[in-house]
Formats: C-alpha cells, sequence, structure tokens
C-alpha cells in the first residue's frame, strides 16, 4: 500500500495502523516462538524417532535443504557436459540452460536413466578430461575405495572442470542402504586435497545443534523458523559440502 499526501495508509490513518501493525509483529513473534516450542516439543517426543525416511515421508528432509543450498550457490558450476549419479534432477534443476549434454552413471544396469555403466573405483572405458562438471551428493559415504573413486573422478573432469559433493555428517542410518562412512569437514576435504589439491578445494559444513537433532529425530525443515535452520554451528554439522576444481593444465 502506497501512503497519501494526507498521512494515510489506503482509509487507515497511520495514528490507527501503528498499533495495528505493532500488535501484527507480536502475534508473528509469538507464532514463532511457538513453533519452536512445539519443535522442541517434537525433539523429547518417546524413543523412537517421528521418521525412519529422513523426514522425507513428513516434509522437506533437513539435509536436502542444506545441500540445496549448497547447489544454490554454485549453480554457476553446473554448466557444459554434466555427469550426475543415478539421477539428473539436480543438474537439471541448478544448472537449467547453462547445461549443453548430459549423463547420469549408476555402477550397473538396474537404473533405466544411466547413459553410463561403470565403477567408477575400478578401470573402465570413460575417456579422461570429459566433464565440465560432476555432482556428486550422498555418493562417497558408501563407497568403500574413497581414493580410488575420487582419483577417478578428477580424472575424467576437464581441466578446470569442477566436481560438486555433499554427504552426512550427523544422520540416521540406514544399514539396506549399505553405507559405510559419516564425513567431518576435515574428513571430505582430506579425501578431496589427495587428488586435486587443498588449494582446489573449497568445504562448507551446514547446520547446528538444534537441526541435528532433528535431523536424528525425523524432523522436516517446516518444523524449524528460518534464523534456526539457517544457523551454522562448525561443532554440530548436519550435511558437509565441497566445491573441488580440477587444475588447468
Amino acid at each position: 500500500m502506497k501512503i497519501g499526501t494526507t498521512g494515510a495508509v489506503g482509509s487507515l490513518p497511520i495514528m490507527l495502523l501503528r498499533p495495528a501493525q505493532s500488535v501484527a509483529r507480536r502475534v508473528r513473534g509469538l507464532l514463532k516462538i511457538s513453533r519452536a516450542t512445539a519443535t522442541r516439543g517434537r525433539l523429547a517426543l518417546g524413543i523412537k524417532p517421528m521418521s525412519y525416511r529422513w523426514g522425507e515421508d513428513r516434509g522437506f528432509p533437513i539435509h536436502r535443504y542444506y545441500l540445496d543450498c549448497f547447489l544454490d550457490q554454485y549453480a554457476r558450476d553446473i554448466r557444459g557436459h554434466c555427469l550426475e549419479f543415478q539421477d539428473p534432477a539436480y543438474v537439471l534443476h541448478f544448472g537449467g540452460a547453462a547445461v549443453t549434454k548430459l549423463d547420469v552413471i549408476h555402477i550397473d544396469d538396474s537404473n533405466p536413466r544411466a547413459t553410463l555403466v561403470a565403477d567408477l573405483t575400478k578401470p573402465n572405458e570413460i575417456p579422461a578430461g570429459l566433464f565440465d562438471c560432476i555432482v556428486c551428493t550422498h555418493v562417497l559415504h558408501m563407497v568403500y575405495e574413497l581414493g580410488k573413486i575420487v582419483a577417478e573422478l578428477h580424472r575424467i573432469l576437464k581441466p578446470g572442470g569442477v566436481l560438486l559433493v555433499a554427504v552426512p555428517c550427523v544422520s540416521m542410518w540406514e544399514p539396506r542402504e549399505h553405507e559405510l562412512w559419516r564425513f567431518t569437514p576435515e574428513g571430505l576435504e582430506l579425501v578431496l586435497a589427495n587428488a586435486f589439491g587443498a588449494s582446489n578445494v573449497t568445504v562448507h559444513a551446514f547446520g547446528n545443534s538444534l537441526t541435528a537433532a532433528g535431523e536424528i529425530r525425523g524432523l522436516v525443515v517446516e518444523e524449524f523458523t528460518e534464523e534456526e535452520v539457517r544457523y551454522r554451528d562448525e561443532h554440530f554439522p548436519v550435511e558437509v559440502c565441497a566445491r573441488a576444481l580440477k587444475a588447468s593444465s
């Protein structure tokens, strides 16, 4: 609404509107407090979590929110010839028209979306220097031979190409998914630096003690305030992400 020359907003005089605005602000504040209080109540509700599916059956998972934040930050790197594991959703969403060619890789032929079938811990037929960008989300924590797959990801990137990685730090463990590891920021940096060089690796840790507890208990992003979910505490990362640049030759 525009303020006119008579000092009114719409048909309400400013002197009457200000108390109304003040009340509205107080109500919004109370709603935030109420929502936060309800969230903390759910954290302590019973022994079992509210979800055994990382919250996917209840809303938007906390770790997925952080992953989206990371990929949005580096969306400019998702361009040219791209590679993604299992599903092309992130490349298509964050790369858009900047992506000129897209491949999807899977370890066997069970995935109908896959355009490449290869085990990146073993010799394969993928040419060196093929991709401008590789999006590798929630893959490394299920690979036993970490050094081999990271070296291979480095090999198949073009000089100047970028690897975008996301791995869990605090999360439910699902034995049926054959998850082997959880990563600290320092651990992910060391693993990537072996192939890319420390100066070419940038690591980001997302989360805090409240959202870490929420991730474990099966809560979702909708149950937190924006301030709560965006606050970062390096002592309690939920999702650890990294950008690794292959040096130009």
